[in-house]
């Protein structure tokens, strides 16, 4: 759901802003998390969580947010993203064993309605009272010379007919593959290995305070060396933590665990920030939040088949272990899919791009 809405919200920040579009996100996330505690039947499930929530999350998501930053912030882009958005592992931090913590106290229903309820209390203020929409980013033009300068203002239409833009997308389409498989499923394996529910937990947010660290880390980075150098450390950040679950299977000792935790985190939403920079830096203009949406269509298409996949290898087999591997295989595809996005355009990119000068 996240994917197929992600264009039609990146038209509707085109059209009302940015800001209008989080404040609708945070009354279906709340909303979504007050409803899933009346739950009584599978499909009320679906659609609160699936749908509701899900439309409340794209709102809340990579494309209002990642237009209003890109919109705000015209240089060091990578960093400032990074830095925005290393608040959603603080969050995991906190979340994770809270949620474990509630539903031990007053059971799932009083959990989700608890924390519903406070989603709405607390981001609501924050985003009516903290965010304020930014102009549209200068447009783009492109010289078949060197990187994009600002005065054209591609189109959707024109963007899809260049190699960049394919990059960019399946480099958003591996990502989740390389990393679902393995975080949706990380605490239901460390209890599988003969941890206690609470230190999966914990280890979970643990890799969430790391993400916080890796956002920051390799946004800096991709001002520095540039977004493909970045985002393949931060891909070997996430094979290795996907290396230490293998290693956790043969030898259940909670050294794995953490070294899972310290390098799965690292390279957990590691590539948002610098898909966001890149992406604005090459197609930025008038029309970058539908570029930018129709990007995200990749992220929900990945992210739809990354957490069904690591189920079903488990259902099928009895064990993650293939899942893990094919997660590790996905760090190198994406990883190369990074580098198919670097600045350096070919002649007919170029003719495509400035076709809208």
């Amino acid at each position: 759901m996240q994917g197929l809405c992600a264009p039609a919200a990146g038209v509707l920040v085109d059209r009302v802003g940015p800001r209008r579009v989080i404040l609708g996100g945070v009354v279906l996330v709340g909303s979504a998390a007050v409803l899933a505690a009346t739950i009584q039947a599978p499909w009320q499930l679906y659609l609160y969580t699936g749908v509701v929530s899900a439309l409340g999350m794209v709102g809340l998501g990579w494309v209002p947010m990642g237009v209003l930053l890109a919109r705000r912030f015209p240089v060091r882009r990578g960093r400032m993203v990074g830095i925005a958005f290393s608040g959603m592992g603080i969050g995991v931090l906190a979340v994770g064993p809270l949620a474990q913590w509630l539903v031990g106290a007053i059971g799932w229903r009083g959990a989700s309605a608890a924390l519903g309820v406070g989603a709405l209390a607390l981001l609501l203020p924050l985003v009516w009272l903290g965010t304020a929409d930014a102009a549209a980013l200068a447009p783009v033009r492109v010289s078949a010379a060197g990187p994009p300068d600002r005065a054209g203002d591609p189109t959707v239409s024109q963007v899809v007919r260049t190699r960049a833009f394919w990059s960019l997308f399946f480099a958003y389409f591996f990502t989740p593959l390389a990393v679902f498989p393995v975080a949706t499923h990380s605490v239901a394996f460390a209890v599988d290995m003969g941890f206690s529910p609470m230190r999966a937990a914990w280890a979970f947010g643990l890799a969430g305070l790391m993400s916080t660290v890796g956002r920051v880390v390799f946004g800096m980075m991709a001002d520095r060396v540039g977004g493909p150098t970045a985002a393949t450390l931060s891909f070997g950040c996430t094979a290795t933590g996907a290396l230490a679950m293998i290693a956790l299977e043969a030898w259940p000792h909670g050294a794995w665990l953490v070294a899972f935790a310290l390098f799965f985190g690292l390279g957990f939403g590691a590539r948002g920030p610098i898909i966001t920079a890149m992406a604005s830096e090459r197609f930025g203009g008038r029309h970058f939040g539908a570029i930018y949406g129709v990007l995200n269509l990749g992220n929900g298409i990945g992210g739809a088949l990354g957490p069904w996949f690591g189920g079903a290898v488990h259902d099928v087999t009895g064990s993650y272990r293939l899942a893990f591997v094919t997660a590790i295989a996905c760090c190198g595809v994406g990883a190369a899919c990074f580098w198919g996005a670097r600045p350096r355009l070919d002649a007919r990119e170029a003719a495509v791009l400035t076709r809208s000068t």
